[in-house]
């Protein structure tokens, strides 16, 4: 009887020490759960581990602010746990705060990082990429996106794209690059010139190649290709597309969805895609005393001895008594006692004998003709009387 007693003791020594153990395994076992942890990176991203199940549904908002859905992916750990990392830029903010996490019912706090850079903030597309002449022109518009109120995130830096083109050169196939650690020799001077339009940057590079070139792609290195949307490659043509003219150079126009050049006649040009007439090609499309000078019609300058001869001068060939006055000949109004000569007015030196005196209407000597009693002396007459008594006086 004191033997199956003992055993009867034993037994339930055993099984209160199985039960001791088990929960003991049970209470280490979930103290060893690792707890769930939330993280936020500077690129607008965040992260959330150690969940037990997926959940159906995951928000996020900052304190003071709404709550809004977001997408991500869910990975199972290697602890039988879970994590949701999402990429949907729903934390880009210039100062950073705190946030609250919400999958399904549950809510996690977490403190995000003020906003540096994101690959998936910035989204390219080539437009067209085509030569004129020597000159390849590429057009690409590299999109912004508004993360508050007062900052937009554009890429400023258009040199730090990477570049490659599939050129035929020499008569070969070659891939050149251009970008800030490579450039190859043919594809090393281009231009950029950019346009800022809302929500978008537009950039047109220009690039002088003498040979084709059938591809062009744009690419941001420190982004992956795969993965985001910083990259376009685009298949090259000869001439731009187009649906309307404003869309092509000033001397082209649009026809059958193609920039193509706009021929003139002779005496026009180009201008705002259409031909113009020029003022003038030749001196007779101007009128008399104009002259044909850079397609316009300019007036004729002639020199002050020269008349205007319908598009031409002449000399002018004025008489002995004119004189050149404002491109024509004018009488000369000589004084008495002057004469015309050489197209000048000249004073006349006439001797005359007493008796005679000078006729200034024909610069000429002229008998005097004295009356009664006058006699003619020193070219006048004088009366005889005087010249008795003023004689016999002087004696």
């Amino acid at each position: 009887m004191k033997k199956e007693a003992a055993v009867a003791v034993l037994l339930l020594a055993s099984l209160a020490l199985a039960v001791l153990l088990s929960a003991s395994a049970a209470a280490q076992a979930q103290q060893a759960k690792p707890v769930v942890e939330a993280h936020c990176t500077d690129t607008g991203a965040f992260s959330i581990t150690n969940l037990d199940d997926r959940g159906s549904s995951v928000s996020i908002k900052k304190s003071g602010g709404s709550s809004k859905a977001v997408g991500g992916l869910w990975r199972e750990m290697a602890n039988g746990l879970y994590k949701f990392t999402s990429e949907d830029m729903a934390v880009v903010d210039v100062k950073g705060g705190a946030y609250t996490i919400t999958v399904d019912k549950k809510s996690y706090g977490v403190t995000c990082p003020a906003f540096e850079f994101s690959c998936r903030l910035i989204n390219l597309t080539i437009n067209s990429c085509y030569k004129r002449n020597d000159t390849f022109i590429a057009k690409y518009t590299a999109y912004s996106y508004r993360y508050d109120k007062k900052n937009e995130f554009r890429f400023e830096k258009p040199f730090m794209l990477r570049y490659d083109a599939t050129a035929t050169v020499g008569g070969k196939k070659r891939e050149l690059t251009h970008s800030l650690d490579i450039k190859s020799p043919e594809f090393e001077k281009i231009n950029i010139s950019r346009v800022r339009r809302v929500g978008s940057n537009t950039y047109t590079l220009r690039w002088q190649a003498p040979f084709n070139i059938s591809k062009l792609s744009v690419r941001y290195d420190d982004c992956e290709t795969e993965k985001y949307k910083f990259y376009d490659s685009f298949v090259c043509t000869s001439r731009p597309s187009c649906s309307k003219d404003g869309e092509c150079l000033q001397d082209e126009r649009c026809d059958d969805s193609s920039c193509i050049p706009i021929s003139c006649a002779s005496c026009q040009y180009v201008s705002n895609h259409t031909c113009m007439d020029y003022d003038c090609c030749t001196d007779l499309d101007c009128d008399s005393g104009y002259v044909c000078s850079s397609r316009n019609c300019q007036p004729l300058s002639c020199g002050f001895d020269e008349s205007v001869a319908g598009h031409g001068c002449e000399k002018l060939e004025c008489a002995e008594d004119e004189y050149v006055f404002n491109q024509s000949c004018s009488k000369l109004n000589c004084q008495k006692g002057q004469t015309a000569a050489n197209h000048v007015c000249k004073d006349v030196i006439v001797v005359c004998s007493g008796d005679e005196f000078l006729d200034y209407e024909t610069n000429s000597c002229q008998k005097l003709r004295c009356g009664f009693l006058k006699k003619a002396k020193d070219h006048k007459c004088v009366s005889i009387f005087s010249l008795w008594f003023g004689g016999k006086r002087a004696k």
